[in-house]
């Protein structure tokens, strides 16, 4: 689950006031994107927030062509760190021959700015700096994880809706993540009210992050991997998914215990889902999250860990894995 530090401008800005009349007539362009042939392969990436990790001796023998990175929604109007790490990123995956995908992304982890996000007027004019600043960038995720409670479309699908309009008014060439989503029981009822607010631009990319569904092992008739699919039209991408090795919860308990074994079967499921019949003409890719680990049997870096590597930089069972599922799809 990727998370990113975030800081919100100052409102009431002019240029914001005039926008305002702008914004009442955007209208998306659906984003028609036909159901892959059953012959199609399974197109494979990694989502990774690290610029290093294109450079890292065990990248290149994966062969991933496909990279994701969540950035602040208002990096292209920020002088911080954070450009810089995009255009490292930008770099290292140019060098690599790795497409950008660009998701934009939630506030820090500060309880102050739960549920806080850029009005519709502020996100129209950070997206149109961001296109000017890095306009190599081709395919986009407006909002990152939009069904987790910290987020400012949780309970306001409408915003989601609105997101997704600005983006593919700005850029209507681009490929466009119509929803990102996660495989909770909300889903249902959070698409419904999304593709109400969408009226006629009917999308047809959407996303997912279905951890849950690989993580517990779920047959694909209890998945929302199969579910997703019976909602809605068009393509699905996996959009962040992969075994886990270790997770705490926010208190520092451990819910999942450290298994690099157990995260790669995980993985393996993960690509049983997507792959299964029922379902393979509608998953076009999946990105991998992530690649460096953050635990072992003795650390814990960080709460979350679904690295292919160590802490100790040495390939993890679920690198195997992925490498040999990605010859497979070759």
């Amino acid at each position: 689950m990727t998370r990113v530090v975030l800081e919100f401008p100052e409102g009431g800005a002019g240029g914001l006031a005039r926008l305002r009349l702008l914004l009442m007539v955007v209208m998306a362009g659906a984003c028609w994107a036909p159901v892959a042939p059953a012959s199609a392969k399974l197109q494979i990436g990694i989502s990774e927030q690290t610029p290093s990790v294109f450079a890292e001796p065990l990248f290149a023998p994966l062969h991933l062509r496909y990279g994701r990175i969540v950035v602040p929604w208002n990096i292209g109007r920020r002088h911080d760190y954070w450009p810089k790490i995009l255009d490292a990123w930008l770099a290292g995956a140019a060098r690599q021959h790795v497409q950008p995908h660009v998701a934009f992304g939630e506030p820090s982890y500060s309880n102050k700015l739960i549920g806080r996000g850029p009005t519709h007027a502020q996100y129209w004019l950070a997206f149109a700096a961001f296109r000017k600043r890095w306009p190599q960038v081709r395919v986009f995720t407006p909002w990152n994880e939009e069904t987790f409670y910290r987020a400012p479309t949780y309970h306001n699908p409408g915003l989601a809706a609105w997101y997704y309009r600005i983006v593919r008014r700005q850029c209507p060439t681009c490929t466009v993540v119509a929803a990102d989503l996660l495989d909770l029981p909300n889903l249902t009822g959070w698409l419904h009210g999304f593709l109400k607010h969408v009226g006629h631009a009917r999308p047809r990319l959407w996303g997912v992050h279905n951890y849950r569904d690989a993580n517990r092992m779920r047959s694909l008739d209890a998945s929302w991997t199969l579910k997703l699919a019976r909602m809605v039209r068009g393509r699905i991408w996996v959009t962040e998914s992969g075994g886990i090795d270790g997770l705490e919860d926010h208190k520092g308990h451990v819910t999942w215990p450290y298994s690099p074994s157990r995260a790669s079967a995980s993985m393996r499921h993960l690509f049983h889902l997507i792959t299964a019949k029922r379902v393979r003409r509608r998953y076009g890719r999946v990105y991998i999250y992530n690649f460096y680990g953050s635990w072992d049997r003795h650390h814990r870096t960080a709460e979350w860990d679904s690295g292919l590597v160590g802490l100790d930089g040495r390939p993890r069972p679920a690198y195997w894995e992925l490498r040999h599922l990605v010859a497979a799809n070759r």
